[in-house]
């Protein structure tokens, strides 16, 4: 029986739950073997890992670039190396300074040259990824739609509600807009700004709803939201993104206003599944539009609702998941 050790970097870590944890039940039924560990953070406790790996036949990375000894004992071992990535891991975050990273992009290149296989998250990363390996598939972030409900259009709300869920390191880009969204709330009394994170910002007079993200809560917040947002700046690291809070917005059936940046640019098309905006009059543009039409609002989701099913969802992408990590892949 093959048996596959997953290395994570935190159990509520975005990255861990949608491009690990939740295929693991589809790995079990069919028998294969699986442990999934955090990563170790000493020497210790790494020699402690090696030590458990003995009939283990792959071992899968998320994300973490390894140093040169912890790849050098693996080949050793004869275990598979898998590496999965879904952010521009090559390139500073914009937040902290952006540009180009020579120690980024040397340790990126070993973790890709050591691997047997490479799992990107889009086809940006797999360009970054390709200088360095052949054997690359490409798997986007999934969204298991189960866990979301469709919004109900027929509910009444006195207020339309403008929203967006994700980490304290993306906030920056959302309160770049704050000036749209006090224009917006200077023309309309029932707007409203919710933001479902564990970090905020205040808005001129813009009213804003604070929510603490919790998992659990994750779809009936989205179901008080009626427009959602995905701002980011045009950026090497930011063309990385896999857009899960853009996924998770169609999921639910709400209409979307974002930056035509890197995978957005696939997911959204104009006027169909959600709008692009590219400057702080196109946001206040593209959402007023919205705004003023509940029934291109619901068309809109429900058509952002399809494309998840079709392209993005658990259910479409399990297959092709399985498929690399047991060794029977093709590369895109």
């Amino acid at each position: 029986m093959k048996k596959i050790c997953f290395l994570i970097q935190e159990w509520n870590h975005p990255a861990s739950r949608y491009r690990v944890l939740q295929y693991i039940p589809y790995l079990k039924e069919l028998q294969i073997g699986v442990k999934v560990a955090l990563f170790p953070d000493s020497f210790c406790q790494w020699m402690k890992l090696f030590s458990e790996l003995g009939d283990y036949h792959t071992v899968f990375i998320q994300k973490k670039r390894l140093w040169r000894w912890q790849l050098w004992y693996l080949r050793r071992k004869r275990i598979r190396i898998i590496y999965d990535f879904d952010d521009a891991v090559m390139f500073k975050s914009p937040v902290n300074g952006g540009g180009q990273s020579f120690k980024r992009r040397r340790t990126f290149a070993r973790m890709v040259r050591y691997s047997d296989q490479v799992i990107a998250g889009n086809q940006y990363l797999k360009a970054q990824a390709l200088p360095y390996n052949k054997n690359i598939t490409i798997i986007p972030t999934a969204i298991d739609t189960s866990r979301y409900t469709i919004k109900d259009y027929r509910r009444h709300k006195k207020n339309v509600t403008v929203g967006w869920i994700g980490s304290k390191s993306s906030l920056p880009f959302l309160k770049e807009l704050t000036p749209a969204f006090d224009h917006l709330a200077g023309q309309y009394k029932s707007v409203e700004l919710k933001i479902i994170c564990n970090d905020f910002f205040e808005c001129n007079t813009m009213p804003v709803i604070k929510k603490i993200w919790a998992l659990e809560d994750e779809n009936s917040d989205l179901q008080d939201v009626d427009i959602g947002l995905a701002p980011l700046p045009n950026h090497e690291w930011t063309k990385g993104k896999c857009a899960t809070k853009l996924l998770q917005y169609l999921s639910v059936g709400i209409p979307v206003v974002c930056s035509p940046v890197g995978v957005h640019n696939e997911i959204i098309k104009e006027g169909v599944n959600g709008l692009f905006a590219a400057s702080t009059q196109e946001w206040i543009e593209k959402i007023n539009l919205l705004l003023h039409d509940k029934a291109l609002r619901e068309r809109m989701g429900l058509e952002g609702r399809k494309t998840v099913d079709s392209s993005y969802s658990l259910k479409a992408n399990a297959p092709k998941f399985i498929n690399t990590i047991t060794g029977n892949y093709s590369c895109d």
